[in-house]
């Protein structure tokens, strides 16, 4: 099976990707859609920013704010209905935040930002009425420098004129007339509208407005039928436009929806103007449903701020009922998530990102590191109301760069090395069980179990020879319990080498086919994954829905702490499993805390996607998160998972120390995470232990490697592991030292320098001889810059070294 194609269809996201492509993944992120009070708003008033601003004290800038959408703001924010009341998502707690309280607020303590005049363009529209519709649209055009000419029967204002003192003090009409004239806007009186009268103003005019809600105005008086789009306020007649009207028959107009018609009709006739369609671009400018998903679980009760004047609320009571708006957000990945929290982002910004990076040519790739980062776990996609999956994103990311030669070696080398290591000739093999010349099924720990648990892997593997061909589940045709070690290949699909995982899923299947196609018994959920996805024809079970069905091991028994569970993030989708993990524990005894992030929305332990590996100080950080989440110690069942919480510093256990228990609980809990040198170690020494014991061989030991013994303190021994420097790394500097003389000597301290470059890194080590073939190691350090002269592959090493050795040198 194409291999390719099988990530392609999980994956979902391929690069090179078109813009349409890129468009569809950013529309399921729903963080930069307009909360639903903006969209409920006629004139899409930012509501959430507006708030945030009054909630500061800045009503200054919340007027700036406000006066970006609202035509003639110090008026129409006293006289704003609140259509935005029935939308806001706070009333679904306790009230909705009062917004015509804030507005007048704002507008009553606050002045009006000085504007720019524009030039004038030269461009006259003719206006019909002076209600409220018609002067917001002269304000709309006088902003862009054309020249409205408002034609009335009666004083400008229409309706306004009849509002209260309280709600609209005098003086506050004059002043924005004021303001319109001083953008050009021309009032002319006039004694009535007719046919005659409409069709000369066509002639001087560019277009017409007609203003509904001004009373001494009526389409019947233009010989007009009425209007036929009412997002453009188009009527049936070319450039003629029309907006205002009650909403219902006899009915008063709502006068932000009158403002709101009047803005749109502006709009359209300025496209008008520019030789393009009134409707061009009008998406989402009406009133419409938002997108917008906002979680309100933790929103707290916050109640309303009654005002003793609601006609002239006060600043403080303003401030204070602003502070109740719970801006609306979605942000569910990012809440969860401490890789989508690190770059100050949201998947829909970060994939635009992602795709300009991988369409630069030549310059800096900013969001390498980035794309790396990412533990694919799945839990963006599980908390998103619209599965929209940054992991999968990333890793189609990977694909390209790595396909295109742009994947930085250094982000994934270590981990592919070690996956080599786990897969070379001496570490990996395949046994049918002892005495049996077939296999019906395998056990399958993966590369990190016995890394992590080398006794518990072979205590598992002696319980499965021992009561799963009683269990009466054997395959057809019979047959034993097999062994198979080796490393799945995640670390090449999770780095996006294609061809490498095709090549280990291709090696992997011809060891399987040639073992007699037995079912595999997974111990690693992320194995479990990749054959899933890989190898979908090899028959695969978890180990726990193994061990559920068996009878318990002897000494197994409750840990006798308070624990939490910890689900890996592979496991995410693997429902029976995990149900059948939780039925190990009760058989156990063992009560064991669910975690609100667990099961299907587990948080990850920052190893998945090889996160850690790219970037340690991240995946430390992400692991620690999923630390904090309780003050109980963490029962989980995967090694890495185990060990990646142990390192900083969660009591964590596996539950294999349950089920073979070696030592106490307490014990277990608090032993610490091997190291990366440990982890090869363990293997080696695991592969010896079981061939010897299970099926008496004995394999041949590497005399020169094996023949070397370090010594060092734990402050060196963490610093290397950080470098991802191996024991086994050094021991070949030094056996290099021992054959050819150190490189340099520091004859202050008695230690010696040497470097060696096996590979596509430089290796330097510092230590001290004490013995013949034992050292102690005081430093070591890597790099990739090529030094001339360093021993390597290709070089005449024993000139080069006898070279440093005439030289000398201090370190």
């Amino acid at each position: 099976m194409p291999l390719a194609i099988v990530f392609d269809r999980r994956i979902g996201y391929l690069f090179p990707m078109e813009q349409s492509e890129l468009r569809a993944f950013e529309k399921r992120c729903t963080q930069e859609e307009a909360p639903a009070c903006q969209t409920a708003c006629p004139l899409h008033v930012d509501a959430r920013a507006f708030c945030g601003l009054m909630a500061a004290g800045r009503l200054s800038d919340a007027r700036k704010l406000l006066e970006r959408s609202m035509p003639l703001a110090d008026l129409l924010g006293r006289l704003c209905e609140g259509d935005c009341l029935a939308a806001c998502r706070r009333a679904e707690i306790d009230a909705a935040v009062n917004m015509p309280l804030l507005e007048r607020a704002c507008v009553c303590f606050s002045k009006p930002a000085k504007g720019m005049l524009m030039p004038s363009t030269g461009k006259r529209v003719a206006v019909a009425g002076a209600g409220l519709s018609s002067l917001c649209l002269a304000w709309e055009l006088g902003k862009k420098g054309h020249t409205a000419v408002i034609h009335h029967c009666q004083s400008p204002g229409g309706r306004l004129k009849s509002v209260n003192n309280a709600v609209l003090p005098e003086g506050v009409l004059a002043d924005a007339l004021d303001a319109l004239t001083g953008l050009r806007v021309e009032f002319i009186l006039v004694d009535s509208f007719s046919p005659a009268w409409r069709d000369k103003a066509l002639e001087d005019h560019l277009a017409l407005y007609i203003g509904l809600d001004d009373a001494s105005v009526s389409l019947a008086d233009f010989a007009l039928g009425g209007i036929s789009d009412f997002l453009t306020q188009e009527t049936a007649m070319p450039a003629v436009f029309a907006g205002g009207a009650p909403d219902t028959p006899g009915g008063a107009p709502s006068f932000v929806r009158a403002a709101a018609d009047g803005k749109r009709a502006a709009g359209s006739i300025i496209r008008l103007m520019q030789g393009v369609s009134p409707a061009t671009a009008r998406e989402n400018e009406g009133v419409y449903k938002s997108l917008l998903h906002t979680n309100l679980e933790d929103v707290a009760p916050a109640l309303p701020v009654i005002a003793l004047d609601p006609d002239a609320p006060t600043e403080d009571e303003a401030v204070a009922e602003a502070a109740r708006c719970i801006r609306c957000e979605c942000l569910e990945c990012v809440k969860h998530c401490v890789y989508l929290a690190n770059y100050k982002g949201y998947p829909k910004r970060y994939a635009r990102e992602i795709y300009n990076n991988l369409s630069v040519v030549h310059g800096l790739r900013r969001s390498n590191g980035q794309i790396n980062s990412c533990a694919e776990c799945g839990l963006c996609a599980a908390v998103c109301p619209n599965s929209a999956d940054m992991g999968a994103f990333c890793a189609s990311a990977r694909r390209e760069m790595a396909r295109s030669n742009r994947m930085p070696p250094s982000a994934h080398e270590f981990a592919l090395e070690d996956m080599a290591f786990s897969n070379a000739p001496d570490i990996a093999f395949f046994r049918h069980e002892p005495g049996a010349s077939q296999s019906a099924w395998a056990f399958f720990p993966g590369c990190q179990l016995p890394a992590s648990f080398p006794g518990q892997s072979a205590d598992v593997y002696r319980h499965l020879r021992r009561h799963l061909p009683e269990s009466g589940n054997a395959p057809k045709g019979g047959g034993g319990v097999g062994f198979f070690f080796r490393c799945c290949g995640a670390p090449a699909r999770w780095s996006g080498r294609d061809l490498l995982t095709a090549e280990s899923a291709a090696s992997l299947r011809a060891d399987w086919q040639q073992a007699g196609e037995p079912t595999l018994i997974l111990a690693c959920a992320s194995c479990m994954s990749f054959f899933t996805e890989a190898l979908p024809d090899i028959p695969v079970i978890s180990l726990w829905d193994v061990l559920a069905d068996l009878p318990l091991p002897e000494g197994a028994a409750a840990a006798g702490l308070d624990l939490a569970l910890h689900d890996p993030c592979a496991a995410r989708h693997s429902d029976v499993t995990r149900a059948r993990v939780r039925a190990l524990a009760r058989q156990l005894g063992q009560e064991v805390e669910e975690l609100s992030l667990g099961g299907a929305l587990t948080r990850c332990c920052g190893y998945g996607g090889l996160a850690s590996a790219a970037n340690p100080v991240l995946g430390d950080a992400i692991a620690l998160s999923r630390a904090k989440d309780t003050d109980r110690a963490l029962l989980t069942w995967c090694a890495m998972c185990r060990d990646r919480l142990r390192a900083v510093g969660k009591n964590s256990l596996h539950l294999l120390d349950l089920l073979f228990p070696d030592g106490s609980a307490e014990q277990a809990a608090t032993r610490p995470a091997p190291g990366i040198s440990a982890r090869q170690e363990r293997r080696l020494s695991f592969r010896t232990t079981l061939l010897h014991d299970a099926w008496n061989e004995n394999p041949p030991e590497n005399a020169g490697m094996d023949s070397i013994t370090l010594s060092m303190d734990e402050d060196t021994a963490r610093k290397l592991d950080a470098r991802r420097i191996l024991r086994s790394d050094i021991k070949a500097v030094l056996l290099h030292a021992k054959d050819n003389g150190p490189q340099f000597a520091n004859p202050d301290t008695g230690r010696s320098l040497h470097c060696l470059r096996p590979k596509q890194v430089t290796f330097w080590v510092e230590f001290t001889r004490t013995g013949d073939n034992a050292y102690d190691v005081h430093d070591a350090y890597c790099h990739r810059m090529v030094v001339p002269g360093v021993p390597g592959e290709g070089l005449d090493t024993a000139a080069t070294c006898e070279g440093y050795s005439r030289k000398g040198g201090r370190m």
